[in-house]
């Protein structure tokens, strides 16, 4: 349920710590298993702002990222170093939704979902 209907995952670890890498790799195969076939998954390094202390080697995160299919890039949120070209990565690789408007060709169309039926009492 909670990935149903996702078109792309960010999976993010630290590269300061080694078990977050590790920890990683439980995400990435929880998200094979239950997440939709065609999501686009992307691994994000973070806190490449710490290099001097990076217990997780840039070649072994990215041969990982490599032979799931994965973008991956090293990001750094304190510094906003790589976060907006992972996300423009990201947008290039979600296919478009399919357009059902033949008179619309930039533009789509939010429906909102009814309501669930609630129970009463007595």
């Amino acid at each position: 349920m909670y990935y149903r209907g996702s078109a792309a995952a960010v999976i993010v670890y630290d590269i300061t710590k080694l078990d977050s890498f590790q920890t990683l790799k439980k995400w990435v195969k929880e998200l094979k298993e239950h997440g939709p076939e065609d999501i686009v998954v992307a691994i994000a390094g973070n806190k490449n702002d710490l290099g001097d202390i990076r217990e997780v080697p840039t070649k072994e995160a990215k041969e990982f990222a490599e032979s799931i299919a994965a973008i991956f890039m090293e990001t750094s949120a304190r510094n906003a170093v790589n976060i907006e070209e992972l996300f423009q990565k990201i947008s290039r690789q979600i296919p478009p939704l399919e357009n059902t408007d033949a008179d619309s060709h930039d533009s789509f169309k939010l429906t909102r979902q009814p309501p669930p039926a609630t129970k009463r009492c007595c």
